[in-house]
Parts: C-alpha cells; structure tokens; sequence
C-alpha cells in the first residue's frame, strides 16, 4: 500500500478566463497533519474540492489511495474513506436538529449499524467535550462548539483523510486552540490523514508539513522548520521615539517596515544589512529578533509603494488628552449582562487593541461607544461627547470599518468615496479635495475607476478605510479590519493606520482575531464574559505572562499524547504540531530532568518566544489551556 495519501501533479483548474490552479503539484504522506496556508483567492478551497471529488478538474492529475481520481466513478467509490468540512461555521449540520440528532443523522447516512453508530457517538462526543450539550440545537451552539460538532459528524465514519477547508476562520482564538487540539488528537491517536486550510500564517506551526499557497500555485512546501531554514535574511526590532521617520526612510530604500512592540521590525534580506543600517537614525535601539514564516512569505512579493507625502489634515497629536473614556460600562439584554462594568481610558493617537473571544463583548462594546446603543448603566465619553446625550455629535467625531465589506460593489472606487462625502454633508469642493487626497494615502489611485466589487480583498479593505475617513474623523473603530487578507496586504494596511495614528494623531480602536496583530497595537484590553481582564502593552502583558509562568519550551517526545495529558496537571499546556508548548521555570538541564522525573520522554527541548496567543489563552480559559 503506498504511503501517499494524495498526489497531485500538474493540477490546473480554469473558472472561465480566470486561472484557479496554476499547475500545482503536491504530497500528502500517510497519517499526518498537511496545512494549505494562504490568503483568501490563493486555491484553496478549490483544491480541496477537487481532491475530495466535488470540482472535475481541467489538467493534470489526482492520485487517491494510489486511485486515479479521473470522474464520478472512481470519487464514488472513495468517499467512504475520506470527510469533507466545507468552509463556515457549522455549515454541514441542520441547525434545528439537537447535537445528538445531527451525529445520528450523518451515521444513518453513512450506513452505519445502531450498534457501530451508539459506539462511535458516545466516544466522539467524549473526545470533544460536547456530551453535556447532547440535546441542544446545533442553532444555540457557539462558533466554536459549532465547528467541533461538524467535525465529528464529518468524521461518523471513521475516515481514513479528513479535508476541512479553514475550519477556524471566524472561530475565535480560544476556540481554535480547543478545535487544534482535539484535531491532533484524532491524527495522532487514530492515524488518519488530515488536510486542511487556513488563511492564519501563525497556524503553519501547527502543522508537520504545509504547502504555501499564493495565486494558485504552491511558493514553498515542507515542515515548518525546513522553510523556516529557506527564509534568507535578518529581521530586526527597531524602537525610536521617531517612528514615522524611521518607517518612511526605510520604505524609501526599499524594505517592509511595521509596527510592531511599540517600534517597527524589519526584515532585511542577505546582503542588505548596510543600505538598512544607513537609513536607521543612531539615535534608534536595533536588536535582533526571530526569523517567522510572515518573513518568507514577504520575500516573494513586492512591497508596494504607497506615497509619503504629508497629509493635508488637521493634526491634533503629541498629548495625553483621553478621547475615549468608559466608566463602570455595563448593557444587558432581558437579564443577560453582555458588557459588565468596563472601564476604559483611550489617548489620542494611541493604537488601542481590543481582544476577546466570541461573545465576549467586544462587539457591544464598541456599540454603545459609537452611540448606536445605550448603555444600562455606567457612564462613557467619546471625542468630549456624552454617549447618553450626544449620540449624533459623537458620529460626526467618528469612522468606522466593518469585517464585512459594506461599500457599494457597483460603484467605481472614486464614486463610493464622493458618495460617502456627500452622506457627511462635505462640499463640492471640499469633496474633491479629500477624494485626491485619499486615494493618494491609500495607494488607490491607480485603481479610481474601476468597480469596488473587482478590487482583491485587500485594496476593498483600503477603500473601506478611505471612506471611513472622508470627514476627518478623530477616532476610527476598526471591526476584525485585515480578515482573509495576504500578508502584504495585511502590513500596507498596518502601515497606513500606524502613519495616520502618528502623523495627524487619529485614535484607533481595533478589534482583530490575528493575534500576531495584536502586537502592532500601543495597548490592549483582553475582554472575557462581558468584564476585562487584562489590559496593557503587549510587551508587557507578555512579560508579566512569562514571570508567572516562567519561559515557553517545545518539547518533542515519542509519547506526545500520553505526555500532555501528564503536563496538564503540571500547567498550560498545547499541541503544536509534533511538539508540545509548554512553560516551565529554569534553564534547559533542570526543565529536562522535571520532564524526566515525570516519566516523560524528552527527544527535543528548545526555547521559544512568549506571544500574545500565549497571553490571551492565558487570560481568556481561567488560567489554563
């Protein structure tokens, strides 16, 4: 029996003039956790469907169980052996049907005996933790216990591969981490074969081997440390009172700045560390810091040139005035308290971070500070306005940026920004001047008559943004703003609202599931069950996280599964990949010989970094994860 899974060779799939897979080859070995990792519009989805038989392809071809999957015929008769986990939240289950009903439903499907289907049932919702919401419809379950549900039903019959295309987009972070879990444990314990997506770059880890996906061909493939080792080049953490400066000096020699720590990193390839030490003030602090896959991926695509000139705005910067204020904040809905006694303080200027699962009250939150909801009791101000009594005045004050693409897809980019100044009641003149202006910060000059609804998700998302900005507003709420977006796209967008926050003083509140995002904020706030529960800079958070818990270590050990459940009575601890992620006090002999005394088998022990996923988990699941 071979030990591939699926081969692909020379894949090509055409939807129209429009080419989806470029030629695309590809191994998936047997009993292994295979990632595709890439942006929104990269294949994904489409390969998926092609391998497990839903989408005929145009050229090429698909080798399954060492079967050549060439029609109906050959898809028919694998699919007993194989799962398919659509894209969305739940989408496979009948939302009226209790989780039992579900999983029954799909093992009837499947043709499985009373007996076989009762075993299976009661082991998969042990497995997931759902046994306590067996009579509860799938409609009333959480995002994230939705995914779980459909996993197991997807997975009734015991397949031998499971496909699952970006199971943990929209899932929240503390969600994700309990859906990685339990999907480790079914690869490793049961040996099944998994395949899945993802448009979270930090998520490559997870996986032990992964294929980078761009624009419908495969740039890298491997484990994650083989391409970590491909990744030619340096990246530095630069921290100077002169960010701005910094950051436009180094854009203009041609290098990718960000902000991120409160100071901008950098990654300068081999042979560039001169022409980057030259356009760095002396007066900045440049340290080192770890290689990540964002590096590579960057380096196979240019950085784009957005303008530099100064911005004809009102600058209202360089004080400590709070233009956001909350005050014991609560709200309920018929008994139940969304948002309990928040309080928050939000300088102009600064990058305010506002993290939680779903459900936590973020979304609320934001609400009542927006005006759109009046609070149940607490007080709050924005941009100098009383939430209670001046809801119109704070709109004029304010912009906002939805997750979900809201401007008008019919309309060119120059006619959706003309229309949103007129809804703000701006002059002719005045109008187009701000029009010119915008597209100029944006980089969206270029494309000013085309239709919105033809833009790539990243230059809609800066569309998005100039019109949240037409009338000069003084804060801008940001809503999940850089979801499904590639990594290029991900860091012009930072780069832009870090150049707005520093160069005119705009104070942004950004909600985001990408907790390497989170780095990019001034400060945050970690919300969990409607309260806050941490809040400060993420370097901070991250020191505080490591002084109650000591340094993150990856383990590799022959006896993964036997060893986290023995590291769970010791502390938080994850699955990442074939590794666990645990934290320990102490240098590496003493951490090996705990390990040892513990009856755990240590093959590896490495250092790691703390990150603001470490923090949130931390914060979020009671101390424990």
């Amino acid at each position: 029996m071979t030990s591939l899974v699926v081969e692909i060779r020379g894949l090509k799939k055409r939807f129209g003039r429009l080419p989806a897979l470029k030629g695309v080859s590809l191994q998936v070995p047997r009993g292994v956790l295979f990632g595709l990792v890439g942006p929104d519009g990269a294949g994904k989805s489409t390969l998926l469907k092609i391998v497990t038989g839903l989408l005929t392809y145009d050229e090429g071809e698909v080798i399954l169980f060492g079967t050549p999957l060439r029609g109906e015929r050959e898809a028919e008769r694998l699919k007993e052996d194989l799962c398919f986990m659509p894209q969305g939240l739940g989408t496979n289950l009948y939302q009226e049907l209790s989780v039992e009903e579900n999983l029954d439903f799909f093992g009837q499907l499947r043709l499985l005996n009373p007996k076989e289907l009762s075993r299976r049932k009661e082991e998969l919702l042990r497995l997931t933790g759902l046994h306590p919401f067996r009579n509860r419809r799938a409609k009333n379950l959480s995002g994230g216990m939705k995914q779980k549900l459909a996993l197991i039903c997807s997975l009734i019959h015991q397949p031998k591969l499971i496909v699952l295309d970006e199971p943990t987009t929209g899932v929240d972070p503390l969600s994700r981490e309990d859906f990685w879990s339990l999907l480790a444990t079914l690869v490793y314990q049961q040996q099944v074969t998994a395949l899945v997506s993802t448009t979270y770059l930090e998520e490559a880890l997870r996986f032990d081997r992964l294929a980078l996906m761009h624009e419908g061909q495969i740039l890298l493939e491997g484990s994650p440390e083989e391409l970590l080792l491909q990744t030619q080049g340096t990246a530095y953490l630069v921290a100077t009172g002169e960010s701005l400066l910094i950051l436009e000096r180094l854009s203009r020699a041609g290098f990718r700045p960000f902000p991120y720590a409160g100071g901008l990193r950098v990654f300068v390839p081999r042979g560039q560390e001169r022409k980057f030490f030259e356009a760095v003030s002396e007066k900045a602090s440049v340290s080192e810091v770890p290689v990540d896959l964002t590096d590579l991926v960057l380096s196979f695509s240019e950085a784009p040139a957005l303008p530099a000139e100064a911005l004809d705005w009102s600058p209202k910067k360089g004080t400590d005035e709070v233009v956001i204020l909350a005050r014991e904040l609560s709200k309920e809905f018929n008994g139940f308290r969304a948002v309990d006694h928040v309080n928050l303080s939000v300088k102009r200027g600064e990058i305010y971070g506002l993290l939680g699962p779903n459900g936590a009250g973020k979304t609320t939150l934001i609400r009542m500070l927006c005006g759109l909801l009046p609070p149940s009791a607490g007080q709050g101000w924005v941009a100098g306005h009383d939430m209670r009594r001046a809801p119109k005045e704070i709109k004029e004050h304010i912009g906002y940026l939805s997750q979900a693409f809201s401007l008008y897809r019919d309309l060119t980019v120059r006619e959706n920004i003309w229309l949103m100044a007129g809804v703000y009641g701006l002059g002719r003149r005045e109008a187009s001047r701000r029009l010119e202006e915008l597209l100029a910060l944006t980089g969206l000059s270029p494309y000013a008559d085309q239709k919105a609804g033809e833009l790539p998700l990243g230059l809609r998302q800066r569309l998005a943004l100039a019109c949240a900005l037409v009338h000069h507003p003084e804060i801008v709420f940001l809503d999940e703003p850089t979801s499904g977006m590639d990594v290029s796209g991900r860091q012009v967008f930072w780069s832009l609202i870090f150049r707005l926050s520093r160069e005119v003083g705009l104070t942004c509140l950004v909600t985001t599931h990408y907790l390497a995002e989170a780095e990019h904020c001034d400060r945050l706030t970690l919300m969990y069950a409607g309260r806050v529960v941490a809040e400060g800079p993420p370097e901070r958070l991250k020191e505080d996280l490591k002084e109650k818990l000591g340094h993150p270590w990856l383990l590799s050990s022959p006896q993964l599964l036997q060893a986290r459940e023995i590291l769970r009575q010791e502390g938080p601890v994850m699955v990442w990949g074939r590794r666990l992620r645990l934290f320990w006090p102490g240098d590496p002999k003493e951490v090996r010989r705990h390990l040892e005394r513990l009856g755990i088998k240590v093959e590896r022990l490495e250092p790691a970094e703390v990150t603001m996923e470490d923090v949130f988990l931390w914060y979020v699941s009671g101390h424990s994860f």
